[in-house]
């Protein structure tokens, strides 16, 4: 396995989730690094639309690695929004970092893209299956434009396939629930029995950093998830004992897919968004779970967090932000 350090990196999506974390670990590895999103910060992270990557070529032209984390993670937003930022903006930047020859495109995907159906232990060559919402197959149609620029590019492309990524400031599986909980909208379809695979978001940056390293890891597609799985009942019941409330509230697929198409009628009508959606609902009931001995083979990763300290972590902060009490 042989590393090469970047000479300098360039993340979208920068003040997310997963590219703010992944911002700060450069940082302390003393790696100049430079970020995209759609409101800067007047230092290290710029203003910019990947949508029209020309506007910042001089950024693409002084990088040697670009890491695309910017995406709508959502199964509410209309289908053309996501199509518009996960998909074409994606195939967008892909051709500017060619035309100013950056040397190594890592795209974020998700575990997502192998479908909501399928069940067992999924290694990287399962075939992937667009059942789901659009955030589902607007994940697998910017795979594809990765995996066609990989047939003619020069670019050194991989793609990475994060598990449920939690931790301090994870929207969609810390803040949201926690929300719900206090409006007493929280439920778990398939009686909290679907399969949930934790990676805390500590060790998917590490995973991100080995994939931007490590010279084998070009034209590769990774799994960086937990080993193995726990049930959705068991990862939730955390959020409810941080309120020290009972719960979570378990229900039967059929129940908690009628309650999202009324949430998401009502939300529809007043001008909302429901993000507890039909499509959450069925990733939810997914029971699957993901290998990672490729990522451990190749790129010498595995997680190190565990969930217990991961949770942990998670809790004060989320004292720290008043969510909880």
């Amino acid at each position: 396995m042989s590393q090469k350090k970047p000479e300098k990196v360039l993340i979208t999506g920068a003040n997310g989730f997963i590219g703010n974390t992944l911002m700060c670990y450069y940082k302390t590895q003393k790696v100049p690094v430079v970020g995209i999103d759609l409101i800067g910060n007047d230092d290290d992270i710029v203003q910019g639309d990947i949508a029209n990557p020309e506007t910042i070529g001089h950024l693409l032209e002084s990088c040697d690695v670009v890491v695309h984390t910017a995406a709508l993670v959502s199964n509410s937003i209309a289908d053309s929004d996501m199509w518009r930022v996960n998909v074409l903006a994606t195939r967008n930047l892909i051709a500017a970092a060619e035309k100013y020859k950056v040397r190594r495109f890592v795209q974020l995907s998700s575990i997502v893209a192998y479908g909501n159906a399928a069940e067992g232990e999924l290694d990287e060559d399962q075939p992937v299956h667009a059942d789901g919402g659009s955030y589902v197959l607007t994940k697998l149609a910017s795979e594809h434009t990765v995996l066609a620029a990989q047939a003619k590019s020069s670019l050194e492309l991989v793609i990475i396939r994060p598990g449920d990524v939690y931790g301090p400031g994870s929207r969609p599986w810390i803040i949201l629930p926690l929300e719900a909980i206090n409006k007493r909208q929280f439920m778990l379809p398939a009686k909290g029995e679907g399969f949930f695979r934790p990676i805390y978001i500590d060790d998917l940056v590490r995973g991100i950093a080995l994939a931007v390293s490590t010279q084998e890891a070009s034209g590769e597609i990774f799994n960086l998830s937990c080993e193995g799985y726990m049930s959705t009942k068991e990862f939730f019941s955390h959020h409810y004992q941080w309120k020290n409330k009972r719960g979570p509230m378990v229900v039967s697929t059929k129940l908690a897919l009628f309650a999202a198409a009324a949430a998401t009628k009502i939300a529809n009508l007043t001008g909302g968004v429901n993000e507890a959606s039909r499509a959450t609902v069925t990733q939810l009931c997914t029971k699957s779970w993901f290998s990672i001995a490729k990522a451990e083979r190749i790129l010498g990763w595995k997680p190190e967090v565990s969930f217990d300290e991961g949770i942990e972590r998670s809790r004060l902060w989320a004292a720290e932000q008043g969510l909880i009490k």
